[in-house]
């Protein structure tokens, strides 16, 4: 009898998630890390696959001497301080999170150390003292969006050389959005092209967004590197096909999807990055004491079959800068 209410049990944690979509490994004796992804294990399986790889490499085995848990957002951000209230509740070794999801965890904890899997600029928004040396309970990855803003729009400009009016799909509830804008701003100014920013703070909003740089009667778009964006990067490059908008992004996640030209840093290094500093802080290390790192290495990777649809042709400047063509 008591096995059989031991697997009715195991059978009803399967069949009924954890709020918030959990996926949990209970393993008492072990550190217990928590991972916030602000999609879902569906729709980021490279991200989570390149963090539990790491762990991997460094010597860690889930349900040995790692627990791992993972919680998806699910691109519901009002419910982020309700999760991350819950996850620091429990008392995990270490969180990991990036983007809006790091906002809400540095804003349940000072003490529980946190790695950012991406972080915007941790010294802006109040997470950090320095990058070389955090001095609070944060650090990992950073990614500034100056280092490669002015590419992103030089690229858009080759690539639609006749373009007027660039757009920019932002979120405007991520901390570092005044900085971005205004960087997005200043590199369009420097082309003489009038940018036209698109808000979205939510899926919902995205599509609107979009069409209303189309009613604006934008050349180009140019879709911030947010995590919002990245939760279903289908739907965006499926909406811009339609529309028949060259669009440049920042993230690898629109590669699959389809996407006409990505030109950012390898978001599935940083995830993997991520884990060699949970190691660190596992191994004794303090999180005020272990510096940011940053990316060096920006990567162009450019869709020859997307651009034959929309009726491009990718300029030679373009095509000898790529690291990857898709055929």
């Amino acid at each position: 009898m008591n096995r059989r209410r031991k697997l009715v049990g195991a059978l009803g944690a399967l069949a009924f998630p954890a709020p918030f979509g959990a996926l949990a490994q209970n393993t008492t004796a072990a550190p217990r890390v928590v991972l916030v992804i602000a999609g879902s294990v569906r729709t980021q399986p490279e991200r989570v696959n390149a963090f539990r790889d790491r762990l991997r490499e460094l010597g860690y085995t889930e349900g040995k001497n790692l627990a791992l848990e993972i919680r998806e957002v699910q691109g519901r951000f009002d419910q982020l301080p309700k999760m991350m209230a819950e996850v620091v509740a429990s008392k995990p070794s270490i969180i990991v999170a990036h983007g809006l999801g790091l906002e809400a965890a540095h804003a349940a904890t000072k003490t529980i150390p946190i790695v950012a899997a991406i972080a915007g600029d941790p010294v802006k928004a109040g997470m950090a003292a320095s990058l070389a040396r955090p001095g609070g309970n944060v650090t990992g990855n950073v990614l500034i969006f100056s280092v490669s803003s002015e590419k992103t729009v030089e690229i858009a400009h080759e690539i639609v050389p006749g373009a007027k009016r660039i757009g920019y799909l932002i979120n405007s509830n991520n901390a570092s959005f005044e900085a971005n804008k205004k960087f997005f701003e200043e590199a369009a100014a420097k082309r003489r092209l009038t940018p036209a920013v698109l808000v979205a703070t939510t899926l919902q909003e995205i599509p609107k967004a979009i069409n209303d740089g189309v009613a604006q009667r934008i050349d180009a778009l140019i879709v911030a590197a947010q995590e919002l964006f990245t939760i279903e990067p289908q739907v965006i490059t499926d909406l811009v096909a339609r529309l028949r908008l060259p669009t440049v992004y920042s993230v690898d996640a629109f590669i699959a999807a389809g996407g006409l030209i990505v030109n950012g840093v390898n978001n599935l290094w940083m995830f993997a990055n991520a884990a060699t500093f949970v190691d660190r802080i596992l191994k004794g290390r303090k999180p005020a004491e272990l510096p940011f790192e940053q990316p060096t290495r920006v990567e162009m990777v450019v869709n020859m079959k997307t651009a034959k649809a929309l009726g491009l042709k990718f300029p030679q400047s373009v095509l000898v800068r790529a690291d990857r063509v898709i055929e």
